[in-house]
């Protein structure tokens, strides 16, 4: 979570990257004290507060303390190790299983609910239109896209996987209003990718994009 706010600072208001800067400072203090006295600290008004929480996608500030508390007092609990050559088994089953649970750890205190809220609206709307749902990725991500569509299907959703760059962008260019693209990149800056959402975004589409970037283009 203090990554994601991190990395999103620079697109901030200035207003709000007092209140961003605040949370970075002290983040313990922050989910514990009132409004008044957060925006006294930063230097803004109250509304000001309450903007930074939804600009990083949080309902309102008491989600997101909610999340920032949840964050700073819990922690997340294992690091990633990389698993080593001379690695016993035991060793390897305990290294990846640590950072399987780390990473949902630190997505379920990172997640925006506002944001997967606006997604799964934007997907069922576009099932229930009968419009085109895609999801593309490249290497990993595009496996990632692949199992998605698996889902889906088992869902009785059709949908549409690619994870070769010319196919997203010739198969973009088909995409229109009321279908739905999504986007997997863990870095959020593939050029094929990019290009991709570019394509459908112009055409009118809606984009959703799954990243490990706090901020992706």
């Amino acid at each position: 979570m203090l990554d994601r706010i991190t990395a999103s600072l620079s697109s901030l208001a200035p207003a709000e990257q007092r209140v961003g800067k605040l949370v970075l400072a002290d983040p313990r203090s922050f989910a514990r004290l009132p409004v008044r006295e957060l925006a006294e600290r930063a230097h803004v008004s109250k509304p000001t507060v309450v903007r930074f929480c939804r600009s990083m996608g949080y309902d309102g500030l008491a989600d997101f303390k909610l999340k920032l508390a949840g964050s700073v007092s819990e922690g997340v609990p294992f690091i990633h190790r990389s698993v080593d050559a001379d690695d016993k088994t035991g060793d390897v089953l305990v290294k990846v299983v640590d950072n399987a649970v780390a990473a949902f750890l630190q997505y379920r205190n990172a997640a925006s609910t506002v944001a997967l809220e606006r997604a799964a609206e934007a997907i069922a709307a576009t099932w229930k239109t009968g419009r085109r749902i895609e999801f593309y990725g490249v290497g990993n991500s595009g496996i990632v896209a692949q199992d998605a569509q698996h889902k889906f299907f088992r869902l009785g959703v059709t949908s549409i996987a690619t994870s070769d760059g010319h196919m997203q962008v010739m198969s973009a260019t088909l995409l229109g209003p009321g279908d739905c693209l999504v986007i997997v990149s863990n870095s959020g800056r593939t050029r094929d990718l990019m290009d991709a959402a570019d394509i459908a975004r112009k055409n009118g589409a809606t984009t959703i994009a799954i990243t490990a970037s706090g901020s992706p283009p």
